[in-house]
């Protein structure tokens, strides 16, 4: 019952006030800079030590550490003859976060706990992650190895630098006064508009018994697989709303 974790983080901030452009066009926006460390022990995605008690053993980057942010929000009012729309873009960059790579489910070190990761024989920065069904790696496969029966393995808790974050999404909306009381505004919230591939992944298994099968087809689908996110966030969503002040 034991779980540790550590932010270190400074924020670095623009904006610019709401002002009117001319001709009817008027805009703000806010620009923001995240520069942070987050680790912790295993607390915040709740992974089991692969020593059990050691959890000092484990204190890693979490997989929700981002090195680089940045964050870029703005509202453009538009003139009459373009409808008087009012667009708000969101965009949200960061920089790659870890992931975890895992033997597969497999118990080496014999302790009833299937979370062992394999041995690793070379530079853990190397271990990046690739696209689904890219070219195959093959130094950087033939570094990682299965730890001996009685040992969880030397690689390091989410030792893995994964995919960068991609985000836009856009709301439009118009308003319309009947008095100073009654207001209609509807809207539509657009996520991830353009429906960008945004690839992310907490941990990844080595399958070694694929990679060794005397099948070609088994072993072909876990040479693309290796390292590779096999699942998107945010998927292009469109929301319609509508709003009535009174």
């Amino acid at each position: 019952p034991i779980g540790n974790s550590r932010y270190i983080g400074a924020i670095f901030e623009l904006r610019k006030r709401y002002r009117k452009l001319g001709h009817g066009f008027g805009a703000n926006w806010r620009l923001s800079y995240t520069l942070s460390r987050l680790m912790d022990d295993g607390i915040v995605n709740t992974s089991d030590a692969t020593v059990p008690g050691d959890f000092a053993r484990e204190w890693s980057r979490s997989l929700a550490d981002r090195t680089h942010r940045i964050g870029l929000t703005a509202t453009f009012d538009t003139p009459r003859w373009m409808g008087k729309l009012r667009f708000s873009p969101l965009f949200r960059w960061g920089s790659s976060a870890p992931f975890n790579v895992s033997a597969g489910g497999i118990d080496r070190n014999l302790d009833d706990v299937s979370n062992d990761r394999p041995n690793f024989s070379g530079n853990p920065s190397d271990i990046r992650w690739r696209e689904f069904g890219s070219a195959f790696p093959d130094a950087l496969a033939s570094q990682f190895s299965l730890a001996p029966i009685g040992s969880p393995g030397n690689l390091g808790r989410n030792a893995g630098n994964g995919p960068q974050l991609w985000q836009f999404n856009l709301m439009v909306t118009r308003e319309w006064k009947f008095n100073e009381r009654y207001k209609l505004r509807p809207s539509i919230e657009i996520t991830n508009p353009l429906n960008m591939n945004v690839f992310s992944f907490g941990s990844n298994f080595i399958n070694f018994d694929q990679l060794n099968s005397t099948s070609a087809a088994t072993v072909q689908t876990a040479r693309d697989n290796f390292l590779a996110p096999t699942r998107t966030i945010t998927p292009r969503r469109i929301r319609l709303g509508l709003r009535f002040d009174f």
